[in-house]
């Protein structure tokens, strides 16, 4: 399988054990992320239709955990680069709850990734909202510094975004971040309120995983050594619920 990650540095986050778990589960995946720091969805569209040249192209070779990270990479030569299967697109955090900032960005985006690749999936993927504490101002003006509030917010804006921009589905990483703080109080995901910890980045790869694969997460043999055996067993359970 050949993913294309349109993202951002959280879907880099989100990505980074992702290829160890498809190599301990034997399964084939060339992935992807083409990043340049906190991009949103406008400044994609604007690298395109402008060709900038900013992103790190980073690629993983299948059965490959350490990436390569070719720098000065424009928009249109990711996407044309490869036959992909799937093409992830994704807001960033602080603009994932603002419904108008998607629109017409994201729609406009996947429908050149639509006419590159016609048989590939377009894919949203939904960020996760800020944990509690966080002293970002974004969080406070948009969000009154609620976590629950703002992934409500996320929720809405990317169903309605990913229907405009008729997305073959969403993968719920905001969902799962949201679901693990509720069952377990006190769990953050986040290093600053922000930034994937250790275990928020395993999550989304569960996440993801489950959802490029169609397989439980249960069943894969990776571990990550840091991760007490509970919380390991409640990310699994987590993944399996969204």
């Amino acid at each position: 399988m050949k993913v294309l990650i349109i993202g951002n540095k959280f879907t880099s986050q989100m990505c980074t054990y992702l290829p160890a778990m498809a190599k301990a589960g034997g399964k084939e995946l060339m992935l992807s992320n083409l990043t340049a720091g906190n991009t949103s969805v406008e400044s994609h569209y604007r690298n395109y239709t402008d060709e900038n040249e900013v992103y790190t192209y980073e690629t993983y070779l299948p059965s490959i955990t350490e990436a390569m990270k070719p720098d000065g990479i424009a928009l249109h030569e990711a996407v044309e680069d490869d036959d992909w299967d799937a093409v992830m697109l994704s807001q960033n955090i602080a603009l994932g709850g603002i419904r108008e900032s998607y629109n017409p960005y994201l729609a406009e985006l996947a429908a050149y990734c639509r006419l590159m690749h016609p048989q590939a999936e377009i894919i949203l993927i939904e960020p996760w909202s800020y944990g509690p504490g966080c002293k970002k101002k974004a969080f406070a003006e948009a969000y009154n510094s609620d976590s629950e509030e703002m992934y409500e917010k996320i929720s809405v804006s990317c169903q309605a975004a990913a229907q405009t921009a008729e997305a073959d589905r969403i993968i719920h990483i905001g969902r799962a971040f949201q679901t693990a703080r509720k069952t377990q109080p006190g769990i953050s995901l986040t290093t600053d309120g922000e930034n994937a910890d250790e275990a928020g980045r395993f999550l989304a790869a569960c996440v993801i995983y489950r959802a490029l694969f169609n397989e439980s997460a249960f069943g894969n043999p990776f571990r990550l050594p840091a991760l007490p055996d509970e919380t390991d067993d409640l990310l699994r359970l987590v993944s399996e619920k969204i």
